[in-house]
């Protein structure tokens, strides 16, 4: 169960990376073109918040399954979380996108939240995680 969890975990992380950089893109492009909040807009933030969801719901039976708060203070403590800050900075910024009403505010908004969520995300990779990710 565990090693299913870790691979998981591991290769989900390429979705989380990959469409929190879209979305990312997809907000600074917004915020200086200006334009109107598509439907398309309000989708690839609906999949980015739930692709981190999933990504921190196998993260967090993996600590429990894999006994993880015992593994140090990085992987025990300072990574969950870390990611779990992520996640709240990628929620915070999804619920005021919503409430907000004008497009630029809305792709400004999604712009720095989710470079907060990247830039807390990739912070906090586990440092021979690094080394996998360049080699495959």
């Amino acid at each position: 169960m565990q090693s299913l969890l870790v691979n998981l975990h591991s290769l989900w992380r390429w979705a989380v990376l990959i469409v929190l950089t879209v979305a990312l893109v997809r907000g600074v492009v917004g915020w200086l073109r200006g334009g109107c909040w598509s439907g398309g807009d309000r989708t690839l933030l609906l999949v980015a918040v739930n692709v981190l969801n999933v990504q921190i719901v196998l993260g967090v039976l993996l600590w429990l399954v894999g006994g993880y708060w015992n593994a140090g203070a990085f992987l025990g403590i300072v990574h969950p979380l870390v990611m779990l800050l992520a996640l709240g900075v990628a929620h915070a910024g999804s619920a005021r996108i919503k409430r907000t009403s004008d497009p630029v505010a809305k792709y400004r908004t999604l712009a720095i939240s989710f470079f907060a969520a990247l830039f807390l995300i990739t912070a906090v990779i586990p440092p021979d995680a690094w080394g996998r990710i360049w080699r495959g």
